[in-house]
């Protein structure tokens, strides 16, 4: 991959250690083939999550819980079932992918940018990187220093059309590193794909066991981080260990973790939702919609990796119909033919 020797030179002079993408990683499991349902599943767990939640981003969990939601809602002078950023950039780099076979960052670029000029709830680190990139920054070069988890919520395509661990790690890191020029948010990035890859492909869902092999995967790619909460300094390898402490907890989850777009904050909280509900996605995505702060960000990762694990037709049949009229589902169902 071309694109990843350019990225290493150029990151690798800069301090960052690649070597750490570049270990052996292997499935754990004999991977089944990807069917259509799982690519659907996921890509709509993304966007009703994403939808869902979308209401209640910014607001703080105690907030919400006096007035909770149980369908989807205008927000964003939108109506409802209207998607934000989390799923129209999820979807844009599964057009990229799709279109190119590979990372192609001069594409993906394209189509970041044109997402981003279109959607609603935008970051300010994706928004930064995409000006930039509009401007002819190169792509190596163009990414914000920001921990935010925008690289994160869009990576569930790299763990669909990718196929082995090895490839996802790497295809996850390079997607990550257009708009997030930052070690914790391409392991995020990381851990999202690998997540959705290892549960599209019928993986266990056995919190231990996939905690920790998603942890080994980014073992000595990070710098550690400063927390905003609390003393010491983190990486998300680290925060993805004590997962499992949480499962069947999340609440306390987000106390710990806490729910911000850092992160080291949304993607633990959301990895402690999906562990705790795996077989109950109504229950999960409620949960995550009332997490507070970053909730859209938060419904779509679990959403994804709902989808991956249940496959369409069960997660049809374990949600409300009406949470699945969503503003991006004839583009959905035209990805997911086209991705399987």
């Amino acid at each position: 991959m071309e694109a990843w020797e350019r990225a290493k030179a150029v990151l690798e002079a800069e301090g960052w250690n690649l070597d750490a993408l570049e270990g052996e990683l292997e499935w754990p499991f004999k991977p089944r083939p990807l069917t259509i349902g799982k690519v659907r599943g996921t890509l709509f767990g993304v966007a009703i999550g994403d939808a869902l939640a979308a209401p209640n981003e910014g607001q703080p969990r105690r907030r919400l819980l006096q007035a909770p939601l149980d369908k989807l809602l205008p927000h964003n002078g939108r109506p409802a079932g209207t998607v934000t950023d989390d799923t129209d950039l999820t979807l844009a780099l599964a057009h990229s992918i799709l279109k190119t076979g590979t990372i192609a960052p001069p594409d993906l670029s394209r189509s970041l940018v044109n997402a981003v000029n279109q959607t609603v709830g935008r970051g300010w680190a994706t928004t930064q990187a995409a000006e930039r990139l509009a401007r002819g920054a190169a792509w190596w070069l163009a990414g914000t220093p920001s921990a935010g988890n925008g690289a994160a919520m869009r990576a569930a395509p790299v763990g669909l059309f990718f196929d082995s661990p090895i490839e996802i790690r790497r295809a996850a890191f390079l997607q990550s590193i257009l708009t997030h020029r930052d070690r914790s948010a391409a392991a995020g990035a990381i851990v999202n794909a690998l997540l959705v890859g290892w549960l599209a492909r019928g993986g266990p869902v056995e919190p231990e066991e996939a905690l920790e092999w998603l942890a080994q995967s980014i073992d000595g790619f990070e710098k550690p981080l400063r927390s905003r909460h609390r003393k010491g300094r983190y990486t998300l390898a680290g925060l993805v260990r004590e997962v499992g402490e949480y499962v069947g907890r999340p609440a306390d989850a987000f106390e710990r973790f806490h729910t911000g777009a850092f992160v080291l904050e949304s993607l633990p909280s959301a990895l402690a939702v999906f562990f705790s509900y795996p077989e109950e996605p109504e229950k999960a995505l409620l949960c995550s919609a009332h997490a507070g702060h970053d909730t859209d960000t938060i419904a779509s990762m679990v959403g994804g990796w709902l989808g991956a694990h249940l496959g369409d037709r069960k997660l049809r049949s374990r949600t409300p119909s009406d949470w699945w009229n969503v503003s991006a589902a004839a583009e959905i169902e035209r990805i997911s033919r086209l991705g399987s």
